[in-house]
């Protein structure tokens, strides 16, 4: 039997010990969290604590044999996965070292395909780091808390450990965060050409796997982040998808991607079909306009065009009178700079799900609480 089933089959024995959880981490010397953790598979409380959790349920040494433990290969079923993703992601081990890495993620990170390279002390030790990330003392202190809990796990690692020294070096000591850090740690990357793209860095645990970790860098918005910038950011232009770092996967929860000719939005993962952007924007832009200018918001807005027309003010778009109007300029008149401001100033979010009931999809909305 392999890791795929391992905490499956630490349910059945504890169940036909009719133990409780606590029980058998009680017997194992460890917290009741980390055994539930590896009995739902969602982490992995280090080598020497699921060890103690097989002496302590009394598992035969004949089906010890069959477990595979830290270290087993990725099955098929992973690596097919790691490689269908169209952004950077890696897979890596409890103690970060890269298990493999998709050809996207080689380009980001060159070095992570070599053997032993880990994660962990890149971000907190590596000068290219510090060089290549804009906001690297945020991400730094983010990953000093990833640092902490894999020490937590392996508190004997002699990898952890030296990673820990040299960081404290360097005034890093590894801390526990109040949030599941890096999980949706933002990256600003800087480029050769001066530009920063801005990644969130997702942090899975793959089904069956709680030993293991994948990691995915998915594509934000290109806009810089003002806080997190040396130098203030100014205005731009709006290119690309206009819900890009809005849609998310309903299924998944990757954030989907737009591009390609025509356009269409896709998960990574395959969840869904790839939907045609300029319906799927019409629709929602439908919604966005609707909450945007209500009757009552129009009026207001047009009390305030006409202020600003009498001191001389023009605006490079009439303030719609309507939802419906504001739809007509949407399709006809509007820049993507424009609509992308609409849609960013009322929506938070919104995420996509196949339909149930007809063709196509459902959307649920996370709007912007108005002020």
């Amino acid at each position: 039997m392999v890791i795929a089933n391992l905490a499956e089959v630490i349910a059945v024995y504890r169940a036909r010990a009719a133990l409780e959880p606590s029980h058998v981490a009680e017997r194992a010397g460890i917290s009741i969290a980390q055994y539930v953790a590896l009995e739902q598979g969602t982490a992995w409380p280090g080598t020497e604590a699921v060890e103690a959790i097989i002496e302590a349920l009394k598992i035969p040494h004949g089906h010890r044999a069959r477990l595979t433990a830290a270290g087993a290969p990725l099955d098929i079923y992973l690596q097919r996965m790691l490689h269908r993703y169209n952004i950077p992601t890696l897979i890596v081990d409890s103690v970060w070292r890269t298990v493999e890495a998709n050809a996207f993620a080689r380009v980001l990170l060159p070095d992570s395909a070599r053997p032993g390279w880990n994660l962990l002390r890149w971000i907190l030790l590596n000068a290219d780091a510090r060089r290549r990330l804009a906001n690297w003392d945020d991400v730094a202190q983010g990953f000093s808390g990833a640092l902490h809990a894999a020490i937590t796990a392996a508190p004997r690692s002699p990898e952890l450990l030296a990673i820990r020294d040299d960081a404290a070096k360097l005034g890093l000591a590894p801390h526990p965060v109040a949030r599941d850090c890096p999980d949706g740690q933002v990256l600003v990357w800087r480029t050769d050409s001066g530009a920063c793209p801005i990644s969130a860095c997702m942090v899975t645990v793959p089904t069956g796997r709680p030993d293991l970790q994948q990691i995915i860098f998915v594509p934000r918005s290109n806009q810089p982040v003002p806080v997190l910038m040396a130098a203030p950011s100014t205005s731009a232009l709006w290119y690309g998808p206009l819900l890009t770092d809005l849609l998310s996967c309903g299924l998944c929860g990757l954030l989907l991607t737009g591009g390609g000719q025509p356009t269409t939005y896709t998960c990574a993962t395959g969840c869904l079909p790839e939907l045609p952007a300029d319906q799927l924007e019409l629709r929602i832009a439908q919604q966005v306009l609707a909450r945007a200018f209500s009757t009552e918001g129009c009026r207001g807005l047009g009390i305030a065009q006409e202020l600003l027309l009498a001191d001389g003010v023009e605006l490079e778009l009439n303030v719609p009178v309507s939802a419906q109007h504001a739809l007509n300029q949407w399709q006809r008149s509007m820049t993507d700079t424009q609509r992308r401001g609409i849609l960013t100033a009322t929506l938070r979010s919104a995420m996509v799900r196949p339909s149930l009931h007809h063709d196509g999809v459902d959307l649920a909305y996370n709007w912007l609480e108005r002020i």
